[in-house]
């Protein structure tokens, strides 16, 4: 990119050496004016793809296409000078080399960052991360003909499940090309690029007016499920484990999720209540969805505990589900878990839940005819004592 110090010096450059084309162009023979084929300085750039989305979310899988064409001519009084802003020549040529030819790719495993002062719009490193990939453009193969500002125009492009991509799909590529002749070998080289939005016409007369990009950044929306297991009843085990059963469908293949057992148990104890298929197994901290986009996994539960799954893009369903055994269950039965326990992800996390009922009846009759008994064998007693003292008193 070109510093704002220096883009002066270009456009007077710019200005002035197409002014000296111009003249040579009408006074010279037609081949003594024509400027060489083979550009000169920098003829790459680069721009850069952002890819933000929650802390607690893994990177997710999805691709950006990104595509160059030529800009609209215009012509801008810069200082006093005219300086020429020309459509870019041999748009098709241009080589855009991200993580493939045109392309950027994102997947799980890629480094995730946080900085604050990340060039981002709108970015909240309080709550966010992020992805950053750099992708070059190559400008080697433009045949330039004269010098000039030629203007281009790059375009992103794709569509992935719960990607939203800038909003503004564009940003133009001003290519800064000046004069770089010796006697009358013409010769032309790239001096410098300019990327900016794509909704400016132009940058001021000193260029010092253009919002500057560093190219395109998107958001990845994605929630969590919550899932908590209760019991009660005066029959009911607070040690006994449940078994839960999570199904996730129409997800992205190879997409990871985060399970966050901090408020459950890794390793099912060993306890009397907790039938036998549910023993020694294990919860797993991590889920990753299959080619078909599919996934299932198995969880197991105390009184009181939780689990939950982080970061499962939107438009992904899921469904839970518990063998409750010889309980009564009610699905989203534990106050603050009231979501559904089958649906499919918004823009809102989820928190559900089961509760187990198990009661029983105690016999309070038993009870009752077991008394008049008590008393008549207690009242025996008394007479018998009473007839000991009684006889110990005639000795």
């Amino acid at each position: 990119m070109v510093k704002k110090s220096f883009r002066k010096k270009i456009l007077k450059g710019v200005a002035v050496a197409s002014a000296m084309a111009a003249v040579a162009t009408t006074t010279m023979p037609a081949h003594a004016g024509t400027y060489s084929t083979e550009i000169g300085g920098v003829k790459t750039t680069s721009f850069d793809s952002y890819l933000v989305m929650d802390k607690d979310a893994n990177v997710p899988k999805a691709t950006l296409t990104y595509a160059v064409t030529a800009g609209t001519a215009k012509t801008y009084t810069v200082d006093g000078d005219t300086v020429p802003v020309l459509a870019g020549v041999d748009a098709n040529a241009v080589a855009v080399h991200g993580t493939g030819d045109n392309t950027i790719a994102y997947q799980p495993g890629d480094t995730v960052f946080e900085d604050e002062n990340a060039l981002i719009k709108g970015y909240d490193a309080s709550t966010k991360k992020y992805v950053k990939k750099t992708a070059t453009l190559d400008f080697s193969a433009c045949h330039f003909t004269q010098p000039g500002i030629y203007r281009y125009v790059l375009t992103e492009s794709g569509t992935n499940q719960a990607v939203t991509n800038d909003a503004e799909t564009a940003r133009i590529v001003d290519v800064y090309v000046e004069d770089d002749s010796v006697k009358d070998d013409l010769k032309l080289k790239i001096a410098g690029y300019v990327l900016h939005s794509s909704t400016e016409d132009v940058p001021d007369a000193t260029l010092g007016g253009a919002t500057k990009s560093q190219g395109f950044s998107g958001d990845y929306d994605s929630s969590d499920i919550t899932f908590k297991k209760e019991v009660t009843g005066n029959q009911a085990s607070h040690n006994k484990y449940f078994k839960f059963t999570v199904a996730i469908t129409g997800a992205v293949p190879g997409t990871v999720y985060d399970v966050d057992l901090t408020k459950a148990d890794t390793q099912v104890q060993d306890n009397a209540a907790t039938a036998d298929d549910n023993k020694n197994k294990t919860n797993v901290t991590r889920i990753t969805v299959g080619e078909d986009g599919t996934a299932t996994q198995d969880f197991y539960l105390q009184h009181g505990q939780e689990i939950r799954i982080e970061g499962i893009s939107k438009d992904t369903s899921y469904a839970i589900t518990e063998n409750a055994e010889e309980y009564k269950s009610t699905a989203a039965g534990v106050s603050g878990y009231t979501g559904n326990t089958d649906g499919t992800i918004a823009s809102t996390d989820v928190k559900t839940s089961y509760l187990n009922t198990k009661n029983g009846v105690i016999p309070t009759g038993v009870v009752m005819n077991v008394a008049p008994f008590a008393v008549a064998t207690l009242l025996a007693g008394v007479g018998a004592v009473t007839i000991v003292m009684r006889k110990k008193k005639n000795i």
